[in-house]
This record gives structure tokens, sequence and C-alpha cells, in this order.
């Protein structure tokens, strides 16, 4: 049987050699010596492109000229090997693997021997090909690992069947030294994820077994985690996401192995927490199994929020305990407390956290704990920036429409205790003396939504996030785009992108200047004319003077009737020296004037 293939091997061979000379014969014979001359003369740029024009001109003989590719991209020179390998990746993406399957001769299931021979060619090809590119993955300088890093996803990312052997090399990257590079392959690859879900899988499965790597750093780890908190859940199949949830909590529950010491500032942790948040909601699988993992280290997550200095893992874990259990007194306590935080104005998690607090807020049963946490929230709004204070303040008018009976001020005198750490015992009966404080605010908006809490008005005019719209950037921005409106509104005045009123003062002002200068064009041309006549009559009494006209005299006047008015006084001092050729045209003109005179 082994015999049998290798002879059928052989045979379609040399088969195929045959054909490839039959096809460089019958080239004309020009072409073929021009094809010959760059690629043993010309540079290696030529020599690409004339491989390439080869074998899209024949890409059913095309392997000789591949091979001659894979020669130039195994070349040491990174500059000759980049540009082999970039045109052999375009051949691949964009021409040959779409016309068929490449595959190995004995597990070919076509008919054709020739075409059984072309495709494990291809195949051969492109196994070295990638063999290269991991090979150059390696390399020294940063720019080279970049560009092989893009090869190598949209080479996977078009065929990921025949290139199944990237993925580990790409995964490979995220332990890279170099952090911009890492940056851009977790753009590039969640984008090519987000548009083909098929692919998540394998390489949350490679993720998956990086992270588990002995001797790997907290580095890499995170920006592995980061790399899968940036994936779209929303256009991903349910077993990928069952999959992610899987990897963050075996890690959570590793990473409370970890000494509390460590926890505190770790990155990675805040990477867990985010990717469970996220993930939570798309897959139930692990709920139960999260439950559990929550009672057996309750206190450590609770004392992780009192004692950690990062203000995102309190915010992300207060969530990841609102997701899995009922909500206790120490959960409020602890919610209570993290109002005082400096980094509360800040975070970049605003919108989470004041979603946590909404929620939180309107599933308490305490309407005393509900005011002391509204109340304390409205005195941190007060010396807060603008967008925060807004954004308090709408989170409180929401919170009064769903439960009105926090504008209800209760009959107990009690002094509000604002040290408490409970707020269920800090003695909170009402809020309206902080929201009649916001009436008098400097910022319009602020006073609008504290007469509506007060005139308990249900309509909520704010459509956009308040957080941004109110941002200080965002003013600026506005601030410059009015300055913009400005210049453009000048610019148009004097432009020619006006509007209609303007264009009919600036057509009618560039009438009248025409029509003026029509008229001072036209005494001119009538002064001239009015010097000629005079020039000629004047002549016209020296003539008559000296007797020089009787009435018998006729002139040929043939050429004076269209040469009438082509009389230039004005000309030159070598004009003038021949003014006695000149004068009879005007002795016509004058003689004319006496046949008139004497009519």
């Amino acid at each position: 049987m082994v015999k049998k293939i290798e002879d059928s091997f052989n045979h379609a061979q040399k088969l195929y050699e045959y054909q490839e000379k039959k096809i460089r014969r019958d080239k004309p014979a020009s072409d073929t010596q021009l094809m010959q001359k760059l690629l043993h003369s010309g540079t290696i740029a030529d020599k690409i492109s004339a491989l390439s024009i080869s074998i899209k001109e024949h890409p059913d003989h095309a392997l000789g000229s591949l091979n001659k590719l894979l020669e130039i991209a195994a070349l040491p020179s990174r500059e000759k090997s980049l540009k082999a390998l970039f045109q052999l990746k375009d051949l691949f993406v964009h021409l040959i693997l779409k016309r068929g399957v490449p595959c190995n001769f004995e597990e070919s299931n076509l008919t054709d021997e020739l075409q059984k021979y072309y495709w494990h060619g291809i195949n051969q090809v492109l196994i070295k090909t990638c063999e290269i590119l991991i090979k150059a993955s390696e390399d020294v300088l940063p720019y080279v690992r970049r560009q092989i890093i893009l090869m190598m996803l949209e080479l996977h990312c078009a065929h990921p069947i025949y290139t199944k052997e990237l993925v580990k090399e790409l995964v490979n990257k995220f332990g890279d030294k170099e952090k911009t590079l890492v940056t851009l392959l977790t753009k590039k690859l969640s984008g090519e994820l987000s548009k083909k879900p098929a692919l998540t899988y394998p390489f949350l499965k490679e993720a998956y077994g990086f992270m588990y790597r002995p001797n790997l750093s907290q580095d890499a780890q995170y920006y592995c985690l980061n790399f899968i908190n940036t994936i779209n859940l929303q256009t991903q199949e349910t077993s990928s996401v069952a999959y992610m949830l899987k990897i963050f909590f075996i890690f959570f529950k590793k990473i409370m192995k970890i000494p509390q010491a460590d926890q505190k500032c770790s990155k990675l942790f805040s990477q867990i927490l985010k990717g469970i948040n996220k993930t939570l909601p798309y897959g139930q699988s692990f709920l139960d199994q999260l439950k559990e993992l929550y009672k057996e280290n309750e206190k450590l997550i609770y004392k992780l929020i009192a004692t950690s200095d990062n203000f995102k893992i309190k915010i992300q874990t207060l969530y990841f305990v609102y997701q899995i259990s009922d909500l206790n007194a120490h959960f409020y306590r602890s919610l209570y407390e993290i109002l005082l935080s400096q980094e509360i104005q800040s975070t970049s998690l605003g919108e989470l956290f004041f979603d946590l607090l909404f929620l939180s807020i309107k599933q308490d049963n305490e309407i005393v704990r509900q005011k002391a946490i509204i109340k304390r929230l409205l005195q941190v709004s007060m010396h807060s920036n603008l967008s925060f204070t807004i954004t308090a303040l709408i989170c409180v008018q929401k919170l009064c429409i769903e439960i009105p009976q926090l504008l209800e001020e209760t009959n107990e005198d009690q002094e509000y205790q604002y040290y408490k750490r409970d707020p269920l015992f800090s003695g909170a009966s009402s809020f309206l003396n902080e929201i009649k404080a916001f009436t008098s605010h400097y910022h319009n908006k602020a006073q609008q939504i504290a007469k509506q809490i007060l005139d308990k008005d249900q309509n909520i005019s704010q459509k956009v996030n308040p957080l941004l719209e109110y941002s200080q950037s965002a003013f600026l921005a506005k601030f410059v785009e009015a300055k913009n409106r400005v210049t453009n509104r000048i610019s148009n005045l004097s432009g020619s992108v006006i509007n209609e009123e303007q264009f009919k003062l600036k057509y009618e002002k560039q009438r009248q200047q025409d029509n003026k200068l029509k008229q001072q064009s036209k005494p001119q041309r009538k002064s001239s004319i009015t010097s000629e006549d005079a020039f000629a009559d004047e002549l016209f009494e020296k003539e008559l003077q000296k007797g020089n006209f009787s009435d018998e005299d006729e002139i040929d006047l043939s050429m004076d009737e269209d040469d009438d008015d082509e009389l230039d006084l004005n000309e030159d001092e070598t004009q003038n020296e021949n003014q006695p050729k000149q004068i009879p045209m005007i002795m016509r003109k004058i003689y004319k004037r006496h046949k008139l005179l004497k009519k």
C-alpha cells in the first residue's frame, strides 16, 4: 500500500513538473527573457514582484514560484524576509486558499493525481510559511515582531483550519515585554473575534493553558485576562461565554489563597472581578458554585473591601457580592463607608458605582438606612465636581419616583449622626434640607433637578450620560466648538460659503462697482475721439488757409470707410517720424468734413 502511494506520488510529481516546463516554453520569448533577467540580476523587490505575477497568472502551476518565495523568506535579512512573507501571506489569503483545501497526498479525497500533488505542495508551503513566521515572531526588534504578529493574525483569521499552530504563538505574545505590542494584539484580536465568534473558543482554551504555566509573571496573566475582558459577549456563542466564566471562577478561587497583603493592590484581582461581573449575566451555570465560594470566603471578601487601597477593587467586589448574594447589613455598611472615599469623584467606574447604588437602595427595606445613604451622598455632592453632582441628583430623583416614602419626613426628632458606621443607626429622618440647598446651586441644571424633587415632578429630562455631558472635558470641547463656530461664521462672510441675503448684498455691491468702472471708462474713449476730431479740424483750417483744397478736388476714400476709427495718435517716436505716411488718412477725414460742410 505504501509502495503504491509512493509510485503514484512520483508519477504525479513528474507530470506536474513537465506541465510547468511546458507552460514556460509556451510563453513569448520576450516575457521569458525578462522573467529570467529579473530573477537573476534584479533586486529583491523585482524578484518578489516577478514571482507573484507568475503565480497569479498560473495559480495551478505555481509551486515552483512559491518555493522560490519561501527561499527569500528564509533569508537572514529582515527586510528581504518581511517582503517575501508579506507577499506569501497575501497570496494565501486572497488567492490560493480560496481555491481549495490543502492536505497531504495520502489524505486527499481527490481523484486527479495532479490536483492531489498540487494541494500537497500547497500544504507543505503553508506549513513552512507558518514555521518561518513563528521563528520571526521571536525577533529582538519590536518592529519586526509587530509586523509578524499582524501577518499571523490576518492569515489565521482568514483560514483558521489550516493555521491552527498560529493560535498558540499569538497567545504567547501576551507575555511579550513590549507593552504596546500586547495592547495592539489585544485590540486586533478582540475585534476579529467579535466578527468571527467561532474562533473564540480555541483562543480561550489556549489562554487558559497559557495562564497556568509555571513561573509565568502576573503581568502576563493580567494582559491575558484583560484580553478576555475585551471580547464582546453579545456576539459570542453560549459555550464560549460559559468557558470564560469558568476561567474567571477558577482564578478567583485561586487568588483567594494569596496572602491578603498581595491581594490589596492586585490588578489581576481587579480583572478577575471585572470578568465575573461581566460574564455572570450571560451564563448562570456557575452561579451556585460562586455562591458556595462566596459563603466560604465572605469575611475575607468584606475585609478586602475595607482594607484595599484600590478603589476599583472595592466597587467591583461590592458589585460581585450584589450579584451572587442576599444583601445584608454588612453590605450596606460597606456601601455607606465607601461614599467617603476621595476617589469616588474621579473613578472610571462611575457608571457602575451609581448603578450599584441605585439598585442597592431600591432593594433595601429599611427606610432609615435608605435616607441615611442618600443624605450622605447629597452631602458629598455639595463639594464634588459638577458631573458627579448632577448624576447624584438624578439618581436621587429616580429613587424618589420609585420610593415615594423617601420624601416623607418622620415625626421622630432625631439628630443625624454622620459618624456612625452603620447607616441604620445614624438617625437620618430626612434629606430635604440637602435638596433645598441645591436650589441655590450655581448651575441651573442642579437647581432644576432639586426643584423637581421637591415638587415631586416625575419627568426626568436627562437623556444622555451626565457623567460625560457635564465633565470638564465636555465643557472644554463645547467651548472649542463654539469658538470654531464663530470663526467659521466670520470666514463665511468673506468666503464663498455665504447665505442668500449676504450673497445679494455682495452681488449688488459688485454690480455697482462694475457700473462705476464702465462709466469711468466711457469718457476716456470719448475724449480720445474728441482730441482726434480737434486735431482734424485744426489741420482742416490750416489747409483751407493755405488753399490746398478746392471744390473740384477728389480724393480716393475707398480705404477710409473701414479704417476710420483705427487712427492712433499715441504712437511712439519712431512712428511719429513716419507721420507723412499717416497724414493722408487724416487728410481724407478732413476732406470728408469739407464735403459735408459744402453740403
